[in-house]
């Protein structure tokens, strides 16, 4: 039996750092999507294809990851998600639309607007979903930042599909590291040597992985001012989804044997990966 990890990269959810581990593990068995017209055009098709003609494929990662994992003789698929708290979310999109070298209308948008105006813009019904419950879009397998005006709980109800799926692994940003070590114990089964151990992969990372979640929420509320409610509003999908994931977490780290001591040993080896820094 064939085992392979597909990585849902949702956009700005430190994908690149879980990426960067992929590849550290699996070399050329790691397959990084990010063109990939292929799966949005073609989707499971894709997928099926990919895994036939590469035989020691190992893992796959995209940001338009199918929803509807195929069923493959052989093989099995492990999907992968990391999750954000949609509030510190939007701060991180917004700093990266800044400095990002692009023409696209965030990007344009970032660079002319502050944080207040710019996340105002981004609540604008004509306007990409991008920081608003799009999340729960991803993981209903509507992948891209479309402006349609609502997101009808069928959506919740289908993303909450796919992280209650047994063989779906799904970790959260703000708990880098102990959800590392959550899907190392279940990866170890199909993988004996995984070492998802990493270097932080952008700017903003170690803050992002070892960060006061709360402070940093209530500090990007308080800037947002007015528009605290409707971010809140537009997001609450978002925020219901990550409370279940936040609980799902918690109680696989309950059930690891010693987690405090391989926690603590994952951290050693990611010092050890980054000579004792984490690169920027």
């Amino acid at each position: 039996m064939r085992h392979i990890i597909l990585h849902g990269h949702i956009f700005k959810n430190a994908g690149t750092t879980f990426d960067w581990s992929l590849e550290k593990i699996f070399g050329k068995g790691f397959l990084d999507h990010r063109e990939d017209k292929l799966i949005r055009s073609e989707g499971r098709e894709h997928l099926v294809q990919l895994v036939n003609e590469n035989p020691h494929l190992h893992a796959v990662s995209s940001h338009h990851m199918p929803g509807d994992i195929p069923e493959q003789p052989g093989v099995r698929f492990i999907p992968i998600y990391l999750l954000r708290h949609p509030i510190e979310r939007i701060r991180s999109v917004y700093n990266f639309e800044r400095r990002q070298k692009s023409g696209t209308a965030g990007a344009k948008a970032a660079k002319i607007k502050n944080f207040r105006d710019y996340v105002d813009w981004r609540m604008q019904p004509g306007v990409a979903r991008t920081i608003r419950n799009y999340q729960t879009r991803y993981l209903a397998g509507h992948h891209t930042r479309s402006s349609a005006t609502d997101i009808p709980s069928r959506c919740f109800t289908e993303a909450l599909a796919t992280i209650n799926n047994d063989v779906a692994l799904v970790g959260l940003v703000e708990q880098y590291d102990k959800s590392m070590v959550v899907l190392e114990e279940s990866l170890r089964v199909f993988f004996p040597a995984i070492d998802l151990s990493y270097v932080a992969q952008n700017i903003a990372a170690k803050k992002t992985v070892h960060s006061n979640t709360g402070d940093a929420i209530e500090k990007i509320l308080g800037e947002l001012g007015d528009l605290q409610m409707t971010v809140i509003d537009e997001n609450s999908f978002d925020l219901a989804l990550y409370q279940t994931v936040k609980f799902q977490l918690q109680s696989r780290i309950e059930n690891i044997t010693d987690f405090p001591e391989k926690l603590r040993d994952f951290r050693q080896r990611c010092r050890r990966q980054s000579g004792g820094l984490f690169r920027r």
